[in-house]
């Protein structure tokens, strides 16, 4: 593991980032950044979580055992944090996205950039959240808009463990500089064009995991498991081509790499819940006390889907067990006993 206390991004200029959100993901990345020499200012919404970041350099709350990089100031006024900040990095469960992006919209300028690291759909419209935030800035001052994927778990990348991401604008350079920005030793960040792709690459991964996490719940074994990430991996794709992405976006980083991490990883929200319907859990507590982005993108993307033509049965396995019109075991039972290569 490396010193976190060192600069590992020597050849990048230095550059004044907003994070906005200090969860799990929100403070791993804003590790990152102090740890390649960058100034850091890190916006909550949890005071709690602000007072500990400045007086114990931790987070216990999302990131226990995590000594946070001294670099990393806690701001509690959120036009402090975004003044004269060259990145904004939003870091928010997908559904306050919305309403965090039409607070900063009269704090932006056009020359500063926006990644949002979240991964979902919007409630409602189903919108990219991409799509959401530049909605919501408007166009009078809007700045360049992107997205982070990819198979990171926060603590790890936190702790400085190996860790490769993709961020994807669709402007290139706004790509490349964010790449700048991040990449290090530890941290390897790789870069697209195709902001649609990734981001619905992100938000099936989760919904795909969910189907993982029943295998494991219902101990079906690794051969099972592996069939199911097989065919999950074909519905991405076609998912993904259908509704504007490009297919290749989907074998990345954004889509297989990170179903291997959502779909296998004990820290893993989507995985667990998917484990606790597999098993017969009290799931619907763990959904109520927990983000778990799968559970709504399953049924925005079911919707989206529904006129497609597509034959997605996973999907709609997936679907009808959140929606409880069938038991895991009864739903999955049926998913093998029908299923059929053509």
């Amino acid at each position: 593991m490396l010193n976190p206390y060192t600069p590992h991004n020597l050849n990048a200029m230095t550059e004044i980032i907003a994070v906005v959100g200090a969860g799990n993901m929100g403070t791993a990345v804003a590790q990152v950044l102090a740890s390649n020499g960058h100034t850091v200012r890190a916006w909550s919404i949890e005071t709690d979580v602000l007072e500990e970041m400045r007086d114990q350099q931790a987070n216990t709350k999302y990131l226990e055992g995590v000594e946070l990089h001294p670099g990393i100031e806690a701001v509690w006024d959120l036009e402090k944090a975004v003044a004269g900040s060259d990145v904004i990095v939003l870091s928010v469960p997908s559904q306050i996205v919305a309403g965090m992006a039409r607070d900063l919209s009269p704090l932006l300028r056009p020359e500063q950039i926006v990644l949002n690291v979240a991964k979902g759909l919007e409630s409602g419209t189903n919108c990219r959240l991409s799509e959401v935030i530049s909605r919501e800035l408007g166009t009078k001052t809007r700045p360049a808009v992107g997205s982070m994927g990819g198979p990171a778990i926060a603590i790890e990348t936190a702790r400085g463990m190996t860790t490769a991401v993709i961020v994807a604008f669709e402007d290139e350079n706004s790509a490349r500089r964010v790449q700048g920005l991040l990449q290090n030793e530890w941290v390897k960040v790789d870069t697209t064009t195709d902001l649609c792709g990734l981001e619905l690459s992100s938000t099936l991964k989760n919904v795909y995991a969910i189907a993982l996490g029943v295998c494991d719940g219902m101990g079906l074994g690794a051969n099972t498991k592996a069939f199911v990430g097989t065919l999950a991996m074909d519905e991405m794709g076609r998912i993904c081509e259908a509704l504007g992405g490009r297919h290749a976006t989907v074998h990345g980083l954004a889509g297989l790499g990170d179903l291997l991490t959502t779909g296998y990883s004990k820290h893993s929200r989507n995985r667990t819940i998917g484990e606790m319907l597999g098993s017969g859990d009290d799931w619907r507590r763990f959904r109520d006390e927990k983000t778990v982005e799968g559970v709504v993108a399953c049924g925005a993307i079911n919707q989206l889907m529904s006129e497609s033509g597509l034959d997605l049965p996973l999907l709609g396995t997936i679907d009808a067990i959140l929606c409880e019109r069938a038991a895991a075991p009864v739903a999955m039972g049926e998913f093998f006993g029908e299923f059929r290569y053509r």
